[in-house]
This record gives structure tokens, sequence and C-alpha cells, in this order.
């Protein structure tokens, strides 16, 4: 029987130690933890917040309309949709030509008539 033989079981035990030990830790700490997390759920389950979230994600769906209002149509200046973008217009900012932004409904109107007018 050679050194390295006998240190095998013993690194094996030793390493399922180690691993019990941390299985331990982490109940330990999932346990110490629960009563937070029911908490968080049951308030999370309430109708008014449910409410809340369901707003968010409503408004997160959303994309901005980045039309830069005042100086695209200035004559038209408060009809901008802030968050309801349903297309993809062109602009060009500074030396970067032809970049596509989220438009809302009335800006994609305004700035078209304004490039059919002028």
């Amino acid at each position: 029987m050679s050194v390295s033989d006998g240190k095998k079981p013993q690194l094996a035990d030793t390493l399922a130690e180690v691993g019990r030990r941390v299985g331990q830790a982490m109940t330990d700490a999932l346990e110490r933890a629960r009563p937070a997390f029911d908490a968080v759920t049951e308030v999370a389950s309430r109708p008014e917040v449910r409410a809340v979230f369901e707003r968010a994600e409503e408004v997160l769906r959303h994309r901005p309309c980045l039309c830069m209002c005042a100086t695209a149509h200035p004559a038209d200046y408060d009809i901008c949709e802030t968050f309801h973008a349903v297309i993809t217009g062109r602009t060009n900012l500074g030396a970067v030509p032809n970049v596509p932004i989220p438009l809302c409904a009335p800006c994609a109107a305004a700035r078209a008539a304004r490039e059919f007018v002028g």
C-alpha cells in the first residue's frame, strides 16, 4: 500500500463534510429568510399592489417618442404622446446621418407635414 492510497478516503471524507456544512449553511440561511419571502409574497399578491405592477408593465411596454419636437416640428410642439411611439423615423444627429428613432403618431405626422410643406 502506498502513501497516496491512504489519503484518498480522508480527502473524500473531508470533501463530503465540507459539502454537508455548505448545504446546512444554505438551508439555515433560507429558513431564516423564509418569513421575509413570505411577507413579500403576501404584499405582492394584494390587488392594489398588483395593479401598480400591471400599470408599470404597461408603461414599460411602450417606447418613448424621441422626436426632439422643438426642432423637428416647433409649430406643433405640444402634440407629442411621450410614451406611445408607434413607428421608427429617421433623423440626423450631428455627424451621424439617418439615425433611427422611435416616434409617436402625432410627431410622425407633424414631421411628415413639415417635410412635405417645406
